[in-house]
């Protein structure tokens, strides 16, 4: 058995890639951060850590387990921010930043229940592609989509993989007939990003043949107002896709575009309690948003259980 503070100790190291940068982290010794991982391996039964000239990287078992150690971690730290909550008004200002469409689509929900319990908390919310430098404090938290965030000074949370489908009106789809395969795809005017996007361009190159590209467009936004009028198709996140009434998914979901979303910030803005309101009320959003349907033989075990605590 393990206790929460093996896995502060594991998560320290696995971020910052040093037992001493841990250590600073924590404010123990480097010899005790050592000794914590040494005896946490030995109790998991793996070596979790190649150690090496230029620091600790993760295992393959490792890198598993920080998935489900961040679960635990966001699960205290829940905890403490009810109770602080509980015993305390909370007011302050968070900058959030991430792209329009996982803000339409996750963020101003979740901003509309924080609003409920927490309305002197301002959050300013920056939508954009680019990057903003969150380990210099250009924001607090960014929800962000590609590769896991390399920066050492940042913690970045696995949240969910985001869909991409390739989306036209209705009307257009009766018009040229629903695809049965990407080949159909010809048939269709395409609409792409003015921004080359390598994976999608790929896809289109390798799978339909003799492409129609009818617009070029530099916005998601713009992207959806051309497909809502019917000037083609064009390759859209499906949490944005699926919510515009008129839309219709011509295949499904792309497995070679699949992209991770993840939770970035970094300690010491964690560490303000305002930050981890606003970062538990997204994560709580986005995975309401993106849990799968309860089949039906869970929905009946649930009812079995309410009727038996009636009885």
């Amino acid at each position: 058995m393990f206790d929460w503070d093996d896995l502060r100790f594991f998560l320290a190291v696995a971020r910052s890639g040093s037992t001493l940068a841990a250590s600073r982290a924590l404010r123990v010794s480097q010899a005790t951060v050592s000794r914590r991982v040494t005896a946490f391996e030995e109790r998991v039964g793996a070596t979790l850590f190649d150690r090496g000239p230029s620091g600790y990287s993760l295992t393959p078992r490792g890198q598993a387990l920080v998935e489900e150690a961040e679960r635990v971690e966001d699960s205290v730290r829940r905890l403490e921010d009810r109770l602080d909550a509980d015993n305390r008004h909370l007011a302050g200002e968070v900058r959030l930043t991430t792209v329009e469409s996982a803000a339409s689509a996750w963020i101003i929900p979740a901003l509309a229940r924080l609003r409920e319990k927490h309305p002197d908390i301002a959050v300013d919310l920056i939508t954009s592609d680019a990057y903003l430098d969150i380990a210099s404090g250009e924001a607090d938290v960014a929800i962000r989509f590609g590769d896991r965030p390399d920066d050492p000074r940042l913690i970045a949370r696995h949240l969910v993989e985001m869909e991409e489908c390739l989306y036209a009106v209705r009307d257009m789809v009766v018009h040229l007939g629903r695809p049965t395969g990407a080949a159909d795809l010809s048939r269709y005017p395409l609409i792409v990003s003015s921004h080359p996007r390598e994976r999608f361009e790929r896809w289109i190159a390798d799978n339909i043949p003799e492409p129609k590209i009818a617009h070029r467009i530099n916005t998601l936004s713009g992207e959806l107002a051309a497909v809502r009028a019917g000037l083609g198709a064009a390759m859209l996140p499906c949490l944005m896709g699926d919510a515009v009434k008129g839309l219709v998914r011509l295949l499904p979901p792309i497995e070679s575009l699949r992209t991770p979303c993840w939770m970035v910030t970094t300690d010491r803005a964690r560490k303000q309690p305002p930050v981890r309101v606003v970062i538990d009320t997204v994560v709580d959003e986005i995975q309401r948003q993106t849990a799968p349907p309860e089949s039906a033989a869970a929905r009946s075990h649930k009812h079995q259980r309410k009727r038996a605590a009636r009885h």
